[in-house]
């Protein structure tokens, strides 16, 4: 059973999310300040799959607490969703730039609240299974001056990002790179785009979507290409597939049509972990790592 921190300090307010989550899908830990939430944290980080954390707390303001939640290492890939009364845009967006994972505002419904926790839960198990993986690779790749690889199918992105990112020793490049690849798959080589993408998310029939799409004669044949190239001291990655491209200039940023959106960020959150650049007409990324991280 996966842990759910609850940060609340409004004993009404909190009473509320423990009896709409007590159906027994998560284990709820609550803390009732940003102070015991930081002890909490301080004690049991690791053990948290996600966080719902409110932005008005008497002793601490959310954006601070948020962003030192995220500058912890047991944390650093647990998803925090924000709760909120008001709706400020300015709040908004920077609690996602800040990397929360969504942004509820009050009244929500039970349904809402369980399917973005468990779509959290599920993100922050993704990227803990990558980044075990990376650190426990020693990988030969450090040793080649230019390669290309292939890949079509999330499994593969996976496999290579794992080797990719123990290039450089840092989990979270690898997981910024795995961003990159499977936008690849789904918007580049399969056509599902932002729109369709949220109906199928919405509808938790992503995954069956890309396997459909995989099978189809006119996508069965797409790969994904991956130039590997040691420049000095650096390794230079160039993710290139077979769609006509998209507007990245817009993804780069986190606009207001998109605030409330559970998808759209993979571009944003991969360019905050790494050194990257579009190429028009976006169907080509071009990644810099380091190699001694």
């Amino acid at each position: 059973m996966k842990t759910i921190l609850i940060i609340d300090d409004e004993p009404a307010e909190l009473s509320n999310l423990l009896e709409m989550l007590a159906a027994g899908y998560f284990r709820l830990e609550t803390a009732t300040s940003g102070h015991e939430a930081r002890r909490l944290i301080d004690e049991k980080g690791d053990s948290f799959h996600a966080i719902l954390l409110d932005w008005s707390l008497r002793d601490d303001e959310g954006l601070a607490l948020l962003q030192w939640t995220k500058e912890q290492a047991d944390l650093a890939d647990v998803e925090v969703v924000v709760q909120s009364a008001d709706f400020v845009p300015e709040n908004v967006q920077a609690g996602i730039s800040c990397g929360a994972f969504y942004y509820l505002t009050k009244p929500f419904e039970e349904a809402q609240l369980r399917a973005i926790l468990q779509a959290a839960v599920s993100t922050t198990d993704l990227k803990r299974a990558l980044a075990k993986k990376v650190s426990e690779t020693e990988d030969s790749l450090r040793l080649l001056n230019q390669g290309t690889f292939y890949f079509r199918t999330p499994d593969e992105a996976k496999l290579l990002a794992v080797h990719l990112g123990s290039v450089c020793g840092d989990p979270q490049k690898g997981v910024g790179l795995l961003e990159l690849m499977l936008n690849a798959i789904e918007h580049g080589n399969l056509g599902i785009d932002y729109e369709k993408k949220g109906e199928l998310r919405a509808r938790r029939q992503m995954q069956e979507e890309i396997q459909r799409r995989l099978e189809l004669p006119e996508f069965r044949d797409k790969r994904v290409e991956v130039e590997f190239t040691r420049r000095g001291e650096t390794y230079e990655v160039l993710i290139t597939d077979e769609g006509p491209g998209f507007d990245f200039e817009r993804y780069m940023v986190l606009d207001e049509d998109r605030l409330f959106h559970s998808h759209g960020r993979g571009v944003l959150l991969a360019s905050a972990a790494l050194e990257l650049e579009y190429l028009p007409p976006g169907n080509r990324v071009r990644v810099v790592l380091p190699i001694e991280c």
